[in-house]
């Protein structure tokens, strides 16, 4: 797998990710908070073309690139709603085209209606603002912030341990660390 984060201390200490096959060359970019040009050195690198960008929800700090991004590579926008430049819409379980990498889409709001996260080959998980390393996404009330610690619980927590979670700010972390030490959502 080709794998780069990339941190946007300027845009909320925002992180943005590319995940693509290594094999085929096709890459899609998580989240799209800044616009950079070391998307491009990095697809350069490794010959590969960036095919779509999924998005994980709907806030100025994960798509305030997104019409600059999606014009220059002229790609597909992934989202839950489907509402954006070139969108188009997921669902739960749903899949989008990455070269020979298996992935599912899984719903995981709370910290907003429309926060979805992508599982990768059950190695990565690209979980936006729903759970980060020893926190959770903030919530506007109490019913959200269950309903969101039941998608974390039930759906996250589903993967492997060794899974990492990616998410839009913070440092990587595993399931495994979160289900044991995370003081929102242990279960260990």
């Amino acid at each position: 797998m080709l794998f780069q984060p990339f941190f946007f201390p300027d845009v909320n200490e925002v992180n943005t990710y590319i995940i693509g096959c290594d094999q085929t060359k096709e890459c899609i970019l998580i989240d799209a908070g800044a616009d950079s040009p070391d998307y491009d050195a990095f697809l350069k690198q490794h010959g590969a073309k960036l095919t779509a960008v999924f998005l994980t929800h709907i806030h100025w700090d994960h798509d305030q690139a997104l019409d600059a991004i999606a014009r220059r590579f002229d790609v597909p926008v992934y989202s839950m709603t489907g509402e954006t430049i070139n969108g188009k819409k997921v669902t739960e379980g749903g899949s989008i085209p990455l070269g020979r990498l298996r992935n599912t889409v899984l719903i995981t709001t709370g910290h907003t209606p429309n926060s979805i996260s992508l599982a990768v080959e059950n190695t990565f998980a690209f979980v936006g603002d729903a759970i980060f390393a020893g926190s959770i996404g903030g919530t506007s009330n109490d019913q959200l912030k269950q309903k969101q610690i039941g998608h974390i619980q039930n759906k996250l927590f589903a993967l492997p341990d060794s899974c990492l979670l990616c998410s839009g700010h913070g440092p990587i972390t595993t399931v495994s660390i979160e289900k044991n030490a995370n003081p929102f959502v242990c279960v260990g």
